[in-house]
């Protein structure tokens, strides 16, 4: 059936590729394309077959830089048990013989890295793909419970999130676990990852088409220090804000999705409870003190996933807005002075991205394979404690609350294969 018969289906398309800045970077551009859907990328042509019988794609768009006899018997494999889907190579080098033999193994078209991504996507528009939906493909609601498991949420969270019940969660993740044959949630966090079947989180900054979208300041503190300082200041610029508590997560994520705009939360000299939840939000989060900040405080408020410092002594109120809104475009700002020159340009940048140390990245590959506390000291030959301390820093480094979250954001960092 040619795709101009399906005027309202968008074509599925899966990206095998080792390169990952090509990989994330074609999947991106893909997705913003309205007539086309990524199911899945992945690294290398091992996990491939598993994604196409998860996923059930039109088009494998198969990238070959090096290993094109690898390439060539997955290919003989997908064409034995997907004998439906479309295969477009890309590819940087290759011979006559081995064009030959690519056409042999399957390949249906071949496009040479050099003639860009628009000879890509005319191909992809013009290709014949059949239709074909096996028992054992993944739903829309498998890759959003995925997803929303990956972010940390809990079940009962993810069933008011969805709109569902929390037995159809219970249930829909239990028939999750028989698709993808692994036995838990972290495990299933690990392989949908590998796989590329979870979706990206958004970046917190303003969308390209919204460029004067206005913020809404989230407020969250001592209350005398918004008075004196933050509130005049956003008054004096119009910006929205609402004074928020962290009691009430479900109104917190509710003014998110409503707001059209770029949504900041605020921390004014904060205490430990208005900690509580910033790492589940999503967005970009600033800091605003009264007191000086010194280098251990700056420290810890990065690994917190503090995007900006404001030093209320140091920076005037009429200068704060402008702060806070390179801050809620997604940008790092440390506007105090001495920390920054305490801390370093380079520390700070650093920290903008999370570093790993090697226990910490074995702690978060067993994670990925499913395994217990208990499990992962026994095959570390280390304590239990040292498992359970060492996962602490790790849910703080990566703004996770569980191990399936930790290990989902690690990997969206390019941290773990």
């Amino acid at each position: 059936m040619h795709p101009s018969a399906l005027p309202h289906r968008a074509l599925r398309i899966a990206i095998s590729c080792e390169r990952r800045l090509f990989r994330d970077a074609l999947a991106d551009c893909l997705t913003k394309c309205s007539d086309f859907i990524v199911v899945g990328h992945v690294a290398g042509t091992d996990d491939l077959l598993e994604l196409c019988e998860l996923s059930c794609p039109d088009v494998v768009v198969l990238d070959i830089s090096r290993r094109l006899p690898d390439g060539l018997s997955a290919l003989r494999a997908l064409r034995s048990r997907c004998p439906q889907t479309t295969v477009v190579m890309a590819y940087d080098h290759l011979v006559p013989k081995e064009m030959k033999a690519a056409l042999r193994s399957g390949v249906d078209t071949l496009v040479p890295c050099s003639h860009g991504l628009d000879a890509l996507l005319t191909i992809l528009r013009r290709g014949e793909y059949a239709v074909s939906v096996p028992d054992n493909q993944l739903t829309e609601l498998d890759r959003e419970i995925l997803t929303l498991t990956g972010a940390g949420h809990p079940v009962g969270r993810i069933a008011e999130l969805l709109g569902v019940s929390v037995g159809t969660v219970e249930n829909c993740k239990r028939r999750l676990y028989h698709k993808l044959d692994v036995s838990g949630q972290s495990q299933a966090v690990a392989r949908a990852a590998a796989l590329g079947l979870m979706a990206r989180p958004p970046r917190p900054a303003i969308a390209a088409d919204q460029p004067d979208a206005m913020m809404l300041a989230l407020l969250r503190g001592d209350y005398e220090l918004m008075q004196e300082y933050v509130i005049p200041a956003l008054l004096a610029d119009r910006v929205p804000f609402v004074i928020d508590k962290p009691q009430q997560p479900s109104e917190v994520d509710l003014r998110i999705r409503l707001h059209p705009g770029p949504v900041l939360l605020v921390l004014a000299d904060p205490t430990p409870q208005c900690w509580l939840g910033t790492e589940g939000l999503g967005i970009p989060i600033a800091l605003v003190r009264s007191a000086p900040v010194d280098r251990i405080e700056m420290l810890d408020a990065l690994d917190r996933g503090v995007a900006g410092v404001v030093a209320a002594d140091q920076i005037p109120h009429e200068q704060l807005v402008s702060v806070l809104t390179q801050v809620a475009r997604g940008h790092l700002v440390l506007a105090v002075p001495e920390a920054l020159a305490a801390v370093g340009a380079s520390e700070a940048l650093r920290h903008n991205l999370p570093e790993l140390t090697a226990r910490e990245t074995d702690i978060l590959r067993s994670i990925g394979c499913g395994h217990t506390v208990r499990q992962t000291a026994r095959i570390l030959g280390i304590a239990e404690k040292t498992v359970e301390n060492t996962q602490a820093r790790l849910f703080r480094k990566l703004g996770a609350r569980n191990r399936a979250a930790a290990f989902a954001s690690a990997h969206a960092f390019g941290l773990i294969d």
